[in-house]
């Protein structure tokens, strides 16, 4: 083993440094360690700016960009020098990798894909402007799929989809060993929300009629980047529970170390700016769905301030803070006509009932009718948009749509029901299980009793919710941010509560 030059030993911290948490901070992170908090923050800062990842271009980076990650967080990593204080070693990730139960879930449901897109059923056949199903010869035990066009959706889409959100969360799970590492990921997803919510702001104020004022195409119902407006308020939920669950933490900590400021004033800000931004979004969906969200949030923070006693506070540096966020939010009433958008959450239930809820309530109907076909093994990944006209004609409503023009359904409005559909019982069930393992991993450390974390976790139902009444899941951006927030979370409360549990030395953490 070489030789190292002996250093002289450091003086000890003293008691408020220790109380703080302030030593262990001072180690930094491994430089792989590090790559891979700068990777993800890319790729997850990426996702939105790339028009919600819609198009096949931006999936494939983003796939790109998790396997790149995935090699960082397998790489064994050698701590010597300021790294490691208690003696030098390397650390070999892969045997918690083995130990992740969503790993092996993960793996089966990207089989089942791969199984579906080698073993298509129909093939989709063009005839000038008329399309059709051709049957094809396949293994009936085998899970089948359709085979059809790269750019207009398929099993290999999806696949590049599903696998980029499974290597992008095993590789949070495996590979951070530092709280820090997770905050600085999150804090990346905050900032770059901000900077697109006042990017949506800037262009309803100007009424802007292009994305950026000179990208065409879009609709005339896009939000910053995002093509669709219900796309756009779920992802900027995502965005401000996140920085709920950080003004939440640093908040709390603060009091308990006795700290003279700390950031929670500035993810304050953020989750005010960015819920302006879903108010003007045009979603109801999404503003009901944060509106209830903030209720529960304050709530939850007032109950929690009461049993834990009034505690040494400023009042007065509390008194302006009321003041700043009560004249942050009228000037954003006044300016951005934020009661348009309450206007929109009454028409939910009157003059928009038909195409909002009865045509969304039909095609679920449909569509259940399509998984019937199919229960155990489903259409095949992608295969609605190619499969739904089947059922979509027994409904005429949904079929003829404005203009009595036929209308086509790429999607089902119902991520629950197209899933099933798509997958069958069987892979269905995979997702499923992941989420149910992180939820009881999550509960077993704990971590319910902690306000921040409760928080963040209420906030993850905000797009399952919304998926029962639209597709915020079929849309990459949404569903990466989503599973790397769901992994971050429960990876963070076990950093936090259950420190020993890692199987590092505890200046790794």
């Amino acid at each position: 083993m070489p030789s190292y030059p002996v250093r002289s030993p450091k003086p000890k911290a003293n008691l408020v440094q220790a109380f703080r948490g302030e030593v262990r901070a001072n180690v930094p992170l491994h430089a792989l360690e590090h790559a891979l908090v700068m990777v993800a923050t890319l790729q997850l800062c990426f996702l939105p700016w790339a028009f919600g990842a819609r198009t096949p271009w931006a999936q494939l980076v983003s796939l790109g960009l998790s396997v790149l990650g995935f090699v960082l967080a397998l790489w064994p990593r050698r701590y010597e020098g300021e790294l490691a204080p208690d003696g030098e070693f390397t650390l070999h990730t892969w045997p918690r990798l083995l130990r992740f139960p969503p790993f092996w879930l993960g793996l089966a449901f990207v089989a089942y894909i791969l199984a579906g897109a080698l073993n298509p059923a129909y093939e989709r056949m063009s005839n000038g402007s008329v399309w059709f199903l051709k049957p094809l010869e396949h293994i009936d035990w085998l899970p089948s799929g359709i085979d059809a066009p790269f750019e207009r959706m398929n099993a290999w889409r999806v696949l590049a989809i599903v696998g980029a959100v499974w290597l992008l969360g095993c590789s949070l799970w495996t590979a951070i060993t530092r709280r820090a590492a997770i905050q600085t990921i999150l804090t990346g997803v905050v900032i770059n929300g901000v900077v697109l919510s006042l990017l949506a702001i800037l262009q309803k104020m100007t009424g802007a009629t292009k994305i950026l004022w000179f990208i065409s195409g879009a609709p005339n119902y896009f939000h910053a980047m995002f093509y669709y407006k219900n796309h756009a308020a779920a992802y900027f939920n995502l965005v401000a529970i996140v920085a709920a669950g950080l003004m939440l933490w640093h908040h709390i900590r603060g009091l308990r170390h006795l700290e003279r400021s700390s950031p929670s004033p500035v993810f304050a800000f953020a989750y005010i700016v960015v819920a302006a931004c879903v108010f003007m979004s045009g979603s109801r969906t999404g503003m009901i769905l944060l509106a209830a969200y903030t209720l529960v949030l304050i709530t939850t923070y007032l109950i929690w301030r009461a049993r834990r006693g009034a505690g040494p506070t400023n009042r007065t540096l509390t008194v302006l803070a009321a003041l700043a966020i009560l004249g942050f939010i009228s000037t954003a009433i006044y300016f951005l006509n934020l009661d348009k958008s309450i206007e929109q959450i009454r028409r939910l239930a009157n003059e928009d009932r038909q195409w909002s809820v009865e045509a969304r309530i039909q095609a679920r109907e449909a569509t259940f009718a399509l998984f019937r076909d199919q229960p155990l093994t489903g259409w095949g990944a992608g295969s609605f948009r190619h499969a739904f006209p089947i059922h979509q004609q027994n409904y005429p409503d949904i079929t003829r749509g404005p203009g009595r023009r036929y209308f086509f359904w790429d999607h089902a409005h119902n991520d629950y029901v197209q899933a099933l559909a798509e997958f069958g019982v069987i892979g269905f069930s995979f997702p499923l299980l992941v989420l149910l393992w992180l939820f009881t991993k999550f509960c077993r450390l704990g971590a319910l009793r902690q306000p921040a974390f409760l928080l963040m976790l209420l906030g993850l139902g905000l797009p399952l919710a919304h998926s029962w009444v639209d597709f915020p899941l079929y849309n990459a951006s949404i569903l990466t941010t989503f599973g790397a927030l769901a992994v971050m979370l429960v990876r963070w409360a076990e950093l936090e509560v259950r420190p020993g549990s890692v199987g590092v030395p505890a200046h790794h953490r």
